[in-house]
């Protein structure tokens, strides 16, 4: 691979550039390394609705480095007209007009793909009455098969385009071709905070159960890829609160709610009647007896941390059609740990939940090897591995 002369990185996202993400996309550690630091944000021409609903002009971080593209022959033009090869970080999707993106860049520097932050993905055993009734609707049928299919290839060709892919587990290293893509081995992002914390311990009079919110009804993931959300505001809130009271009251708890980074309870109507604590996650999963959740990517903490932990879902979420695929995630990611949901639209099967609370050590070690972070990989800052490979690679 051939030597640069200048260190210049650009991120290339689709989702506007919020502080969390200034933090977690570890542009402070590229400036820190003196690199000259850009980002290119086409969700604006990419998903104008969507940049609308977030209110993406206010909701994006103030950074002198931060470019948002209108339309993609600006886009085009300004990658095209770069002096010297950049490093690219790729956090784009595979529409056609991001892989012309994909394929300018390629042209101009090398590509860094982010594969981290991996999770157990839902068991799909279609029966033959589901299949029967696609082949019943041959217009879904054909709908859902190119679908699929476009898919499948523009994530083989996004591969090709690959210089470097950042790991962490077993599961996120599936599919790379080693003789085309160099792979470089770290953890997932949440692991940082492992590295960062001096205090990882909890606090044995914590006495209180954390509930892992997943903005369920709101979520703007839903808004930008044009889904349904899997639960309603009206059936959620109260099944769950209910719920939590149950458990609490059994165990002898009190309840707090980690509330998931993209929330806004400020401004909703309808949300839990229990305490809500933004941007506390870690802390309140590192002080917690016991970790309730669905199947938030947090629950990486509460492995690590070995936390007892009770998987949780809903009569909404078992039986609508909207809900089938999480419903489904859900049961997987808790047999994966040893574990089986629990329903809280059915409390009255609950004798003790206590029995819940049980902590299969070898099923959490495996998930940490698969999903969280690669064994031998450095006890470093993910971006801090990722500047010095690259340097490494093309700078000495």
């Amino acid at each position: 691979m051939s030597r640069y002369n200048k260190k210049k990185v650009i991120y290339l996202v689709r989702s506007p550039l919020s502080a969390r993400d200034f933090k977690r996309f570890g542009i402070k550690n590229w400036i820190n390394h003196k690199w000259e630091t850009k980002v290119f944000d086409i969700t604006k021409y990419l998903n104008p609705s969507f940049w609308r609903h977030v209110d993406g002009d206010k909701f994006s971080f103030n950074f002198e480095g931060l470019t948002i593209f209108q339309n993609i022959n600006d886009v085009l033009s300004t990658i095209n007209s770069l002096q010297n090869k950049v490093v690219f970080v790729d956090i784009l999707g595979f529409s056609n007009a991001e892989m012309r993106i994909r394929a300018a860049a390629r042209a101009h520097g090398v590509l860094v793909k982010i594969e981290l932050g991996f999770i157990p993905k839902a068991k799909i055993n279609k029966n033959i009455w589901e299949l029967f009734s696609l082949i019943k609707n041959p217009i879904a049928f054909i709908k859902k098969s190119i679908s699929f299919v476009k898919n499948k290839v523009q994530k083989i060709r996004a591969k090709r385009y690959t210089d470097y892919i950042v790991v962490g587990g077993k599961k996120s290293m599936l599919g790379i071709n080693e003789k085309q893509t160099s792979i470089i081995k770290a953890h997932n992002l949440d692991y940082d905070f492992f590295i960062q914390e001096e205090q990882v311990k909890s606090n044995k009079n914590s006495n209180y159960l954390v509930f892992l919110d997943e903005d369920g009804p709101y979520h703007s993931d839903f808004i930008r890829s044009g889904l349904k959300p899997y639960v309603t505001e009206d059936c959620y809130y109260p099944v769950i609160d209910l719920g939590l009271n149950e458990m609490a009251k059994s165990l002898k708890l009190n309840i707090k709610i980690a509330a998931h980074p993209k929330s806004n309870y400020g401004a909703k109507q309808k949300k839990y009647n229990q305490l809500i604590l933004e941007n506390k996650t870690f802390e309140l999963i590192r002080g917690a007896d016991v970790v309730i959740a669905h199947g938030s990517t947090a629950l990486g903490w509460a492995v690590i941390m070995k936390k007892p932990i009770i998987f949780v879902t809903t009569d909404e979420i078992q039986n609508a059609s909207y809900a089938k695929s999480y419903a489904k995630y859900i049961d997987n990611f808790a047999a994966i740990l040893g574990k089986k949901a629990v329903n809280l639209s059915q409390l009255s099967s609950v004798n003790n939940w206590s029995d819940h609370l049980n902590i299969d050590n070898e099923k959490y070690e495996k998930y940490i090897e698969n999903y969280i972070k690669t064994k031998g990989s450095p006890e470093k800052l993910v971006w801090d591995i990722v500047i010095e490979h690259i340097e490494s690679d093309l700078f000495v």
